[in-house]
């Protein structure tokens, strides 16, 4: 985002342009916000990030604020992830928030002044089962953020964490695409427990709208010292909470119960070859 100029007409505000790895599939955007400026990026591309924070740059003079908010999930317990599995994941959710941050800051380091606002998740805080290449993304992607947050101080730059709890977007649906792999194993100790555990995990009683956590980072842009981290309803930061106060054979306990990791058999055997008998019949 960059901030327009103040008018007699109107007020400064921000230019804001939105980007995805394509135009069209973000073409439904522009219904949403009067003069959303739309623009291609896609954050595993580091000529892609070039160009558009190139464009911004040029068209608008300045860049105020970024907000990394790319991201998905890749269910499934960790056995079941593969290498490349597990790259994807880091791919986008740190690597490419990493990328775009690289990219602004000497940009922002000139104006003596930005904001960097870096969406993680409770997921980034809290760790659960057979989410673990999505929580450990999440973790890493505050790591860096904190440390970054030190680091652009002294230039001005601010770096901002937001953590999310479960959020009504289209989130859910791209996850159930991103896992199809992992879901499908037959050979898996967890076969049986996918469906159920996938479906609490998209049918959590608190939700949060788009709309509510974009108005948080509204906000969060307008500030001139913002905190570290935000968090956007009270639930996710009351879920934080009981994770620094109860002990973790507890949560331990709390979460296999909530996912139906309790279910499972103490021991499953498994043919020579390592394999779940499932995966023979």
């Amino acid at each position: 985002m960059a901030k327009r100029p103040p008018s007699r007409s109107r007020g400064g505000g921000y230019r804001v342009f939105a980007s995805g790895r394509t135009l069209a599939g973000i073409e439904h955007l522009k219904n949403r916000a009067q003069g959303l400026e739309l623009i291609e990026l896609d954050v595993s591309d580091d000529a892609s990030i070039q160009r558009a924070v190139a464009h911004v740059f040029n068209v608008a003079g300045r860049i105020d604020v970024l907000v990394n908010n790319a991201g998905f999930a890749i269910f499934g317990g960790v056995e079941d992830l593969t290498r490349e599995e597990l790259r994807r994941q880091f791919e986008v959710n740190v690597f490419g928030a990493m990328a775009l941050c690289r990219a602004v800051l000497p940009v922002m380091r000139r104006q003596g002044d930005g904001t960097i606002v870096n969406v993680s998740s409770v997921a980034g805080r809290v760790s659960t089962p057979l989410l673990g290449a999505y929580c450990a993304s999440k973790f890493a992607l505050e790591a860096l953020s904190d440390s970054l947050r030190v680091e652009a101080r002294p230039f001005g730059v601010k770096v901002v964490t937001v953590e999310p709890g479960s959020t009504h977007t289209r989130f859910q649906e791209r996850a159930v695409r991103e896992s199809a792999s992992v879901l499908a194993r037959p050979d898996s100790v967890y076969a049986g427990l996918y469906k159920e555990a996938f479906a609490s995990y998209t049918s959590s009683v608190f939700v949060a709208s788009a709309e509510d956590v974009g108005r948080r980072i509204a906000r969060i842009a307008s500030k001139r010292r913002p905190a570290a981290r935000y968090r956007v309803k009270w639930y996710d930061t009351l879920a934080v909470a009981f994770t620094r106060v109860l002990p973790a054979r507890a949560i331990d306990f709390a979460l296999a119960k909530w996912v139906g990791l309790e279910s499972l058999p103490s021991s499953v055997s498994v043919d020579s070859h390592g394999r779940h008998p499932s995966a023979n019949s």
